[in-house]
């Protein structure tokens, strides 16, 4: 009877051993691991999502952050099967504090994919961290263009510009069908400012425009005075201000007296979300950007709908680059019926994805993972009491004006 009971325990022992070496058992298996072969995992897929919730740009965080959370009732919070868990951060517009908000997503919420971003130098100071952990990056507005340029990687994609990207067709415009010839241009002295700003006038100087002069006011100046009594007779002056600095300067502008000179810009300069702060001193302002929400397409007028319902605002440039994130997003984890364990199918589905936004069609560049998309030209009119950016023309497929890209 004794050596009974000791081969009944010796078994038992064998095969706790064999159940611990072989990892079934015991809820030992890793949770984000597939089952089996070509079965996605049932826990949620953790996107996290990085933007500013304080700062000079906090009205811009708060914007992609509500585009993301529309889309994403819209699919009722699922792609591929799967729940989505969306966890935020603060970036502060700060490097340093993106890089470590960064490392928190990964390290401890062990997230599957990274989106947001408004800032280019926090897109930059995150880059490599990003790559050497090899987590997929969908940019929704930092225009830092080497991270498509000679900083490209696999990892990394931008669903709304690259800086310069809008601002070199716009330029030719000007030049050709407008007969601009003498241009004076101010930006925000940061990565941004001077990026769009040199796109802008390399494209302007290669049509055959004369640049006479460059102003450069530091980000969050609050007293454009000094800067706009700088500025020198031309045919138009051209500019790129974001956010609370926009409001600022198109009102200043109007103050002193500088209407005269016709003001042309970035889009970002008369978003919807900055029409109302600068009232009547924005019309008549022309911009290029990638999205208006005077489009008539029928998915942008189901944007502006939900968007408005929910919100009770009109969406922006911001907003609907975040509603675009979350698209390509939950289209590319749909595709792979939310299996993430296979990191270079979830990138080639990322890379492929194609839809209609509400900005217009929608596709990556397969070279640099940075957007095409359609320029439009705006003009900010009063239409029936409110200020929008009526569209004039449209210039189709604008990739990024990059050399190495052609």
């Amino acid at each position: 009877m004794h050596k009974r009971r000791l081969i009944i325990r010796m078994g038992i022992l064998f095969l706790i051993i064999l159940l611990s070496l072989t990892g079934t058992g015991c809820g030992n298996q890793a949770s984000n691991t597939p089952t089996d072969k070509g079965q996605a995992s049932t826990d949620p897929i953790k996107v996290g999502l990085l933007v500013p919730y304080t700062g000079v740009f906090t009205s811009n965080g708060v914007d992609i952050t509500r585009g993301v959370e529309l889309y994403l009732d819209e699919v009722g919070w699922k792609a591929g099967g799967r729940d989505i868990k969306l966890i935020k951060e603060d970036s502060e517009m700060n490097g340093q504090v993106g890089l470590q908000k960064t490392r928190r997503l990964v390290e401890s919420e062990k997230i599957d994919i990274l989106t947001g971003v408004v800032s280019s130098t926090v897109a930059y100071a995150i880059r490599d961290y990003v790559v050497g952990n090899e987590l997929p990056f969908i940019i929704s507005n930092a225009g830092a263009r080497n991270l498509t340029r000679g900083d490209a990687s696999k990892y990394i994609f931008r669903v709304s510009f690259a800086n310069g990207q809008y601002e070199y067709p716009f330029a030719k415009y000007m030049y050709n069908e407008l007969k601009i010839h003498k241009i004076v241009v101010m930006a925000p002295d940061y990565a941004a400012g001077l990026e769009k700003a040199e796109g802008f006038m390399i494209s302007f100087k290669e049509a055959g425009g004369e640049v006479i002069q460059e102003i450069y006011p530091k980000l969050g100046t609050t007293d454009y005075g000094p800067f706009l009594a700088q500025v020198k007779d031309a045919d138009a002056v051209f500019v790129h201000f974001s956010a609370a600095d926009s409001i600022k300067f198109v009102k200043q502008y109007d103050e002193y007296g500088l209407k005269r000179i016709p003001l042309f810009s970035a889009g970002d300069l008369v978003d919807e979300s900055s029409l109302p702060g600068q009232g009547d001193s924005a019309l008549g302002i022309i911009s290029a950007l990638h999205y208006s929400a005077a489009l008539t397409n029928p998915q942008n007028q189901n944007f502006v709908k939900n968007y408005t319902a929910k919100y009770g605002d009109s969406p922006n440039m911001f907003a609907e680059q975040g509603y675009v994130s979350a698209q390509v997003i939950v289209k590319a984890l749909g595709a792979i019926k939310g299996d993430t364990s296979d990191k270079e199918k979830l990138l080639q589905a990322i890379r492929t994805v194609q839809f209609d936004a509400p900005r217009g069609p929608f596709k990556f560049d397969q070279k640099t993972q940075n957007v095409i998309f359609d320029t439009h030209i705006r003009k900010v009119e009063k239409v029936d009491g409110k200020l929008v950016n009526t569209v004039i023309k449209s210039i189709p497929n604008t990739s990024d004006y990059w050399s190495g890209n052609k």
